[in-house]
C-alpha cells in the first residue's frame, strides 16, 4: 500500500485477506447465532470462516495482486463449506476474474472487482434472493463503483464497500420476513461484511483483535502431540463462545466424559478435545453453555489415518455386489480391479453419523464422508471422495441441503462425469440408494433415484438453542422443536407431544415402513420405546424399525416410506 492508500499490491493484498479471516475468526460465534433456525447446529460462520481460512492458507505472497487473487480463488473454491462458503468462494472468484492481470490495485480496480464479485455471486445460485448475502456484495460493490467515480483510491473505496455492506445488512429484516420474525440480520450478509471491515482494518493499519472480553481470547493446542497409537473412539473438538461460561466446571465435566482431554480458555471461549464413544453428550453438554464452532468429530477405530486427513471412509464396496456381478455381462460394462468385478457406477454419500455410515456401507456405497449439518463437508473433500472411486461414472447423494452446492462445485472439478441427487436429508439418501441398480446406466439410474426422493418424508427432533420465531411459530430456548423435511413445523415441552404432533402432520396412511434412527445422545431401549407407541398407534404400518444413526444434536431422525 502506498502512502496515500491510493494502490494495493499482491503481498498487501494477501496481508489483507489473511486479516480478514482473522477477524471473521473471532466474529464466527456472532454470526452463527444470526441462524434464523433456532437449531443446535447453526453453522453459517462457521463455513464461511472455513473457507477464507483454507483460501489464504499456504498463499505465496506474490508481487502482484492478481497473481495473488488466483491463488486464493482456487484455494477458496476446494475448500468451501456449505452453501454460505460456497457463495463466499464464488465472491472470491469473481473478485480474482474482476483484477486479471493487474499487478496493483487502484480504486477503480477494487470496484471493478467488487462488482464483478456480486455479479458472480449472483450466478451461483439457481434462485437468487435478495435481503441475503447477495443483496450485501451487489450493495458493497455499486457503492465502490461510486466512489471510484469520485476519483476515490484504494483505501477510499475499500471503505465506501464497508458502509454499503453495513447498510445492507441492516436492511436485510426488511426484506426478508423470516429475519424479520427471527429479529435478526442475515448470517451470510454479516459475514461477508464482516470480512470487508478486516481487509479495511489492516488498509488502515488498525488492530485485527477485538476487545478483552469480546471472545478474542487466544486458545491453542497441538491435536498431533495428544494423540497417541492407543487411540479409541471418536476425536471430538470444539470451541465454545459464549459470556459467563464457568470454565472449570465445564473442564472437570468434559475431563469425566472421556479420555485424553485438553480444555484450555475463560470464561468467554473455552476450546475442547476429547477422546469418547459418546461425542453428542460432549457437545450437548457444552452447548447449554454458549455456541459451539468448529466441531470436528473423526470416527479412530475405522481407518483413522484416513478420517483425521480427509473425514473419508473408503470401503471395498466399489466393488459390484456379487448377485449383480453376473448381470455385468462377464465384465462389459463393469472394470475389474485385482481379478474382481467393479461396479460400473461409483457412489459417494454424506452421513452424519457412525450408525448412518455403517448403513450406506451395507448399501454398497462406495465412499462415505464423514459429516453433514453440524460439520459440512468441503469441496475438497467430495473431490477426493469422487477421485479416489475407480470408476469413471459417478453418484454423488449429499443428503443435506446444505452441502448441495459445494457438490455441485466439487462435480465441475474433477475430469469424470459426476451426477448429483439433490438428496436434501439422509433418509432421502437411504430410498435414492435403494433404488438403484448396478444393470443399469448412469442417466437411468439417476432419472430413478432422483424420482424415489419423493417417497420418503423426514422428520427431525432436536433442542432449541435459542428463542425464536419460524413463520410464525414461537420458539423457546431448551424446547424440543421437530422439522418435517426441512421445515420447523412444531416446537414444545414435551417430546412425547412435539413427535406425536408431527406424525398427524404426515398422511401416514400412506405409508408402510416407518423407521427411527436414534442419535448420539439417546440409545435403543428409547427408540423402541418410540416405535413401539407407533405401531400401537399406526396398526396398518408393515414394519416400524429401530436403527442407530449415532448422529450429534438430533434425538431421532425418522423416515416414513
Amino acid at each position: 500500500m502506498d502512502q496515500q492508500g491510493s494502490v494495493c499490491d499482491g503481498v498487501m493484498l494477501l496481508r489483507g485477506l489473511e486479516a480478514a479471516a482473522h477477524w471473521l475468526e473471532q466474529h464466527v460465534g456472532e454470526v452463527n447465532a444470526l441462524n434464523v433456525f433456532p437449531v443446535p447446529d447453526g453453522d453459517t460462520g462457521t463455513n464461511m470462516h472455513l473457507t477464507l481460512g483454507a483460501a489464504v492458507k499456504d498463499v505465496q505472497p506474490l508481487p502482484s495482486a492478481a497473481a495473488v487473487a488466483d491463488q486464493v480463488y482456487r484455494k477458496a473454491l476446494m475448500g468451501a463449506r456449505g452453501n454460505s462458503g460456497v457463495i463466499l468462494s464464488q465472491i472470491i472468484r469473481g473478485f480474482a476474474e474482476g483484477i486479471d492481470g493487474k499487478a496493483q490495485l487502484d480504486g477503480p480496480g477494487l470496484a471493478e472487482a467488487f462488482r464483478r464479485a456480486a455479479e458472480r455471486a449472483y450466478k451461483a445460485v439457481m434462485k437468487p434472493t435478495e435481503g441475503t448475502i447477495l443483496t450485501v456484495a451487489r450493495v458493497a460493490g455499486e457503492d465502490a463503483v461510486a466512489a471510484a467515480a469520485a476519483d476515490a483510491g484504494y483505501t477510499q473505496v475499500l471503505a465506501a464497500a464497508v458502509a454499503g455492506a453495513n447498510r445492507a445488512v441492516a436492511e436485510t429484516p426488511n426484506q426478508l420476513k423470516q429475519l424479520r420474525d427471527a429479529g435478526v440480520v442475515d448470517a451470510g450478509g454479516k459475514g461477508l461484511a464482516i470480512v470487508l471491515e478486516g481487509l479495511l482494518k489492516q488498509a488502515r493499519g488498525e488492530t485485527i483483535e477485538r476487545p478483552v472480553g469480546s471472545a478474542a481470547v487466544e486458545v491453542a493446542f497441538d491435536i498431533d502431540e495428544i494423540h497417541s497409537e492407543d487411540d479409541f473412539g471418536y476425536c471430538t473438538t470444539f470451541l465454545l463462545e459464549g459470556s459467563d461460561i464457568p470454565f472449570e466446571d465445564v473442564r472437570a465435566m468434559i475431563a469425566n466424559m472421556g479420555q485424553s482431554v485438553v480444555v484450555v480458555g475463560d470464561e468467554t471461549l473455552v476450546k475442547a478435545h476429547v477422546h469418547t464413544e459418546r461425542p453428542g453428550d460432549v457437545l450437548n453438554y457444552a452447548i447449554g453453555f454458549g455456541a459451539l464452532t468448529g466441531i470436528e468429530i473423526a470416527n479412530m477405530d475405522k481407518q483413522r489415518a484416513a478420517i483425521k486427513d480427509t473425514g473419508l471412509v473408503s470401503t471395498e464396496s466399489s466393488r459390484a455386489p456379487k448377485e449383480s456381478t453376473a448381470a455385468l455381462g462377464g465384465g462389459t460394462r463393469g472394470a475389474v480391479v485385482e481379478d474382481e468385478e467393479v461396479a460400473p457406477i461409483g457412489i459417494v454419500a454424506v452421513a452424519p453419523g457412525q450408525g448412518f455410515v455403517d448403513i450406506f456401507q451395507s448399501l454398497n456405497v462406495g465412499n462415505v464422508i464423514t459429516g453433514g449439518q453440524t460439520m459440512n463437508p468441503s469441496t475438497k473433500d467430495l473431490v477426493e471422495a469422487i477421485s479416489q472411486l475407480p470408476q469413471r461414472e459417478v453418484i454423488v447423494l449429499p443428503n443435506n441441503s446444505n452441502i448441495l452446492m459445494a457438490s455441485r462445485q466439487a462435480q465441475e472439478l474433477v475430469d469424470k462425469t459426476v451426477r448429483i441427487i439433490p438428496s436434501k436429508t439422509v433418509p432421502q439418501g437411504m430410498v435414492a440408494m435403494l433404488a438403484f441398480n448396478y444393470t443399469e446406466d448412469l442417466e437411468d439410474n439417476v432419472a430413478a433415484m432422483t424420482k424415489a426422493l419423493g417417497n420418503v418424508r423426514t422428520l427431525e427432533i432436536t433442542t432449541a438453542v435459542r428463542d425464536a420465531t419460524v413463520d410464525d411459530k414461537a420458539v423457546r430456548s431448551g424446547q424440543t422443536i421437530g422439522l418435517l423435511d426441512g421445515t420447523l413445523v412444531e416446537a414444545g415441552d414435551d417430546r412425547d407431544a412435539v413427535i406425536d404432533a408431527m406424525l398427524e402432520r404426515v398422511d401416514m396412511d400412506r405409508y408402510e415402513v416407518v423407521t427411527i434412527y436414534y442419535g448420539a445422545t439417546t440409545d435403543e431401549a428409547q427408540a423402541q420405546v418410540l416405535a413401539d407407541r407407533i405401531t400401537e398407534r399406526y396398526s396398518h404400518l408393515d414394519t416400524v424399525e429401530v436403527q442407530s444413526g449415532d448422529q450429534p444434536f438430533y434425538d431421532f431422525i425418522i423416515s416414513a416410506e
